[in-house]
């Protein structure tokens, strides 16, 4: 097959296998799968999207190849990330993780932020991510260096979001609560608050602190929340009765929430439903956490790491997938590609339909962001930034699906494919 030039833009691309989500209602099927579409492109938006016709010879044909709008990556940790080299845990679990990490910081620079983040905006960009959101080590009331260090980071095609990572105990104090949350919202676009709370730090009164100074500056938080295995954390059903009770303007995602998965299903059935009136986001990374939960040395883990993710989407939360940890203490793999993601979860989880409706997990722009969509990705109007998958069907993605073709506004970005493999005989 002969790939668009990295030099000329798209008129289009016939022929294209899109989601079944990402179809307008009433887009004809064959054979239980939606029929393939043709994309018209002007000036880098999508013109037009209609049922495949042959013989449209001005546009580019994919010959039914899978395609995707741009992808998320929703939470990763770019401070900490390509430190496993020198800094691995000497026992398992999220606590050791956290100590090592801590014992890294004394290498931080300037220079040593920079290299490492982008290396990783780099890997994100080639693999089709076009918003990433990370979150960043916050152990004062002041900014740390690497706080404003991944400021100045820039991936052409990658919208970057900084979180201040927080430990709860430091929004004890109502002035120090405020004055962090200050400093996030003086430190430009794209940047919110977080904290990280956990049964170790539960303080019902920082978080109170946490919610009003958000408020006070019109923050949206992003939260480290219940990331364990306890029946008796608090953070998800406290904020979720919270948010019942009292106003908030901004948008809230919650990562991790674990321990969901290990307290009563009346309790998690009344979280979760609490959680979908707020249009709160709830993002469930399972590589990292089904390495942390229930990890003990020589012990295989009883317990899967990971949040209520079809019951979440059962009731209505916005769900997303994300990467988290890449080749940290935390998590010594990773690639920063959220197809990897989404496939260690179609196992974790056991997810249907994983190309058609699952693959919203790592697209879905609404979900990351609160605001309210304009339309589908892809639709009339919409910029033509897109990922298709050569050599890929839709019965084995996200599998088998490394290759790729990233097209930005209409033009050939990025692009990896595998030479077709060789027969031979003895």
């Amino acid at each position: 097959m002969n790939f668009p030039s990295f030099a000329s833009p798209l008129n289009g691309i016939a022929n294209v296998r899109l989601p079944a989500w990402l179809l307008p209602a009433g887009w004809p099927e064959e054979a239980g799968e939606p029929v393939t579409a043709d994309l018209r492109v002007e000036a880098g938006k999508i013109t037009t999207m209609t049922p495949f016709q042959p013989d449209q010879n001005d546009l580019w044909d994919a010959q039914g190849m899978l395609a995707l709008p741009g992808l998320l990556e929703p939470h990763a940790h770019l401070d900490k990330t390509f430190t496993i080299g020198r800094s691995r845990p000497l026992k398992p679990g999220l606590l050791a993780a956290i100590e090592t990490l801590h014992e890294d910081r004394r290498h931080w620079t300037t220079a040593d932020l920079h290299q490492r983040a982008r290396q990783g905006m780099a890997w994100a960009a080639a693999n089709g991510v076009t918003r990433l959101r990370t979150h960043i080590d916050w152990f004062d009331a002041t900014p740390p260096l690497a706080w404003a260090a991944l400021a100045t980071i820039t991936q052409p095609g990658v919208m970057l979001e900084r979180v201040a990572l927080v430990p709860l105990t430091l929004f004890a104090d109502s002035e120090a609560a405020d004055r962090i949350a200050a400093a996030v919202a003086q430190s430009g676009n794209h940047c919110l608050l977080g904290g990280f709370i956990h049964s170790s730090n539960w303080d019902p009164a920082a978080m109170t602190n946490l919610m009003r100074s958000a408020s006070r500056w019109q923050l949206n938080l992003d939260l480290h929340i219940d990331e364990e295995l306890s029946p008796v954390a608090h953070g998800l059903s406290w904020l979720a009765h919270y948010l019942s009770e009292n106003r908030f303007s901004g948008h809230i995602c919650c990562s991790h929430g674990c321990a969901l998965a290990s307290g009563s299903e009346h309790q998690a059935v009344e979280v979760l439903r609490l959680l979908a009136e707020q249009r709160v986001t709830l993002i469930a990374l399972p590589m990292t956490n089904l390495l942390l939960q229930d990890a003990v040395t020589g012990r295989t883990p009883r317990q899967r790491g990971i949040t209520l993710l079809k019951e979440a989407q059962a009731a209505g939360v916005p769900v997303l997938l994300g990467c988290d940890n890449v080749q940290d203490a935390f998590c010594p793999a990773g690639s920063y590609d959220p197809l990897d993601t989404l496939a260690c979860a179609l196992f974790a989880l056991q997810l249907d339909n994983v190309f058609d409706w699952q693959s919203r997990l790592i697209c879905d722009v609404a979900a990351l962001s609160g605001d309210a969509p304009p339309g589908l990705p892809l639709a009339p109007g919409s910029d033509a930034t897109l990922i298709l998958f050569p050599g890929s069907d839709s019965l084995t993605w996200p599998l088998n699906s490394a290759a790729r073709l990233v097209f930005h506004h209409g033009r050939l970005a990025h692009q990896r494919t595998w030479n077709p493999e060789l027969s031979h005989e003895s």
